[in-house]
């Protein structure tokens, strides 16, 4: 099965990023677990950095913390086999998971990537309790012949308590 929908003729930018966007949490929810991994470039960036303050997060996740930092999709790879061999003691059992995102602005670069902004809540149950995270992520997205792949994602999370886990199904 193609994880790629039927696209209108014209589409819009923003409706192409709105598509994998939404696709990507759709995905994470249904666990499809190598589907989400196409929608990342070999190169991607996966990175969730950590708030130094009330205002500010750190900046470079070399020589910071960070809550999350894959350099490329090798990293997602590996969370990915550790999750479906159940052999991440952390992720067993996994959450039930619902991803609504909001995209405030896509932009093409003189790069020719595009970058969108969004706005984001995923809710969760485990253990016989709710959880909810939000926050802020940025996305750096190349076409392909088939339509965009994710080359960079960082993903701010607003929520001053993380019940749970935090993981690439959690955000």
């Amino acid at each position: 099965m193609s994880v790629m929908t039927e696209r209108p003729q014209e589409e819009s930018l923003y409706q192409k990023a709105q598509r994998i966007l939404s696709l990507e949490g759709y995905l994470l929810d249904v666990k499809r677990w190598d589907d989400w991994l196409d929608l990342y470039a070999k190169d991607a960036e996966y990175w969730v950095p950590a708030w130094k303050d009330d205002l500010s997060v750190t900046e470079d996740p070399a020589r910071e913390l960070s809550l999350i930092y894959y350099p490329n999709r090798t990293g997602l790879e590996d969370r990915v086999f550790r999750i479906k061999s159940g052999k991440s003691l952390a992720s067993t059992p996994l959450p039930r998971t619902c991803h609504m995102m909001n995209i405030a602005r896509v932009a093409r670069r003189d790069d020719g990537l595009v970058e969108a902004d969004c706005s984001w809540s995923v809710y969760s149950y485990r253990f016989e309790k709710a959880a909810h995270l939000f926050g802020l992520s940025n996305y750096l997205l190349k076409e392909t012949e088939t339509g965009f792949q994710i080359k960079k994602r960082r993903t701010l999370v607003h929520s001053d308590t993380i019940p749970n886990v935090l993981d690439i199904y959690s955000i």
